[in-house]
């Protein structure tokens, strides 16, 4: 059964940040697994809220404190204070290997438009690709269900997926697609394989996309050579897009977003091939974007959060990126649009971290990727 009781501090920590409290009845239960962590900027500790969640994917709040939770097998989840019910009306899903039912996330205008947006894998004769959807909740089901887009073309095998979702503040969305582990498609504009889509909040393609009207382009690719996007957040004080992807053996890349930006992939990388160790293409070539950094070895990126809370101000303004190969949250700080330090957070500590979002009350939390996952608090102690 899922573990849940009150937490305490949800109302005051709403109260200091300015922002409405929500309902406290639909905040789960704490459960401290970690009395006191100290780190470089922050003494913490770590609370556990829900557990035996299935691979968990990702987290989005309601305005009224209600959590909505992702498990990759293809379930929606809404936790409800001491209530889970598993919504119903979902398309049909294809889960196996590393898709699924991924990301989710509310409209910029959640409170009049009432639109969920989600990503997830279906599955066709052609193959199986990414898809980006949107519907309303009504009680614990989805109604008025939406397809905005699919993976052009559908392929067969089952990895690299990408399937974040993020919204620049420009009344569009953006979404990313992975190379699907074919690689050269990314290179292939005709392709929305390895590439950022962009479309407008009803799934049209916006006229300024950077490839309206070239021969040969999907009109949707924002940006494109990318391997494998699973974080992606946007900086509210700047209008930045900071994105990151996995390299294979080492690569693993932090991006700055721009459009009709090619990333590289597969043509430069710093990653190797994972049976030889030989490089795959070279590490620069004109016309083709370096990144801020990038991780060799790989620490498998999943899910990042941009701090800008209350409740831990030594953090404010870094990044924090979920690590799935090293088991740890990473601690990225920022000079303007340079990495000027990082630091490792939790190593081998939780296992592996899946997605990673501030909250509504100014708390990290974390959701951790096993058959028996879980999602995690971390809170400021003395």
């Amino acid at each position: 059964m899922r573990m849940l009781s009150v937490l305490m501090a949800f109302v005051l920590s709403a109260c200091t940040t300015g922002t409405p409290s929500p309902d406290t009845s639909a905040v789960p239960d704490e459960d401290v697994v970690m009395e006191r962590v100290e780190s470089e900027e922050a003494t913490f500790r770590v609370v556990r809220l829900v557990d035996d969640l299935e691979h968990p994917w990702a987290v989005a709040w309601l305005p009224d404190g209600r959590m909505l939770i992702t498990e990759r097998p293809g379930r929606l989840l809404l936790v409800d204070g001491d209530a889970i019910d598993e919504v119903a009306g979902l398309p049909s899903i294809s889960p196996g290997g590393q898709g699924g039912l991924m990301d989710v996330a509310l409209h910029p205008n959640y409170g009049s438009t009432g639109w969920i947006y989600f990503t997830y894998v279906a599955e066709t004769q052609a193959g199986r690709g990414t898809v980006v959807a949107r519907a309303k909740l009504d009680g614990a089901a989805l109604t008025g269900l939406e397809e905005l887009y699919r993976q052009k073309p559908f392929v067969s095998g089952g990895r690299h997926f990408g399937a974040r979702i993020v919204f620049p503040g420009d009344g569009t969305l953006l979404f990313s697609i992975g190379d699907r582990g074919m690689r050269d498609p990314s290179q292939d504009l005709g392709s929305s394989i390895g590439t950022a889509i962009r479309l407008t909040l009803d799934g049209a393609v916006p006229d300024d996309n950077p490839f309206v009207g070239t021969d040969g382009a999907l009109p949707e690719i924002y940006s494109y050579g990318h391997r494998n996007i699973q974080g992606m957040i946007v900086d509210p004080a700047t209008g930045d897009i900071w994105s990151h992807e996995h390299g294979p053996r080492g690569g693993d890349e932090l991006n700055l977003m721009r459009s009709a930006i090619n990333y590289g992939w597969p043509a430069i990388t710093y990653g190797r091939e994972y049976a030889t160790n030989r490089e795959i293409g070279g590490f620069e070539q004109e016309g083709m974007e370096q990144p801020v950094t990038y991780w060799d070895p790989s620490i498998a990126p999943s899910g990042l959060a941009l701090y800008n809370g209350d409740q831990f101000p030594g953090w404010r303004g870094n990044l924090f990126i979920g690590a799935l190969a090293h088991q740890k949250v990473q601690r990225v700080v920022l000079g303007g649009q340079t990495v000027t330090h990082q630091e490792s957070l939790l190593p081998d500590d939780l296992g592996r971290i899946r997605d990673v979002r501030t909250g509504p009350d100014g708390y990290l939390y974390l959701l951790t990727d096993a058959s028996d996952g879980a999602l995690y608090r971390l809170e400021p102690v003395e």
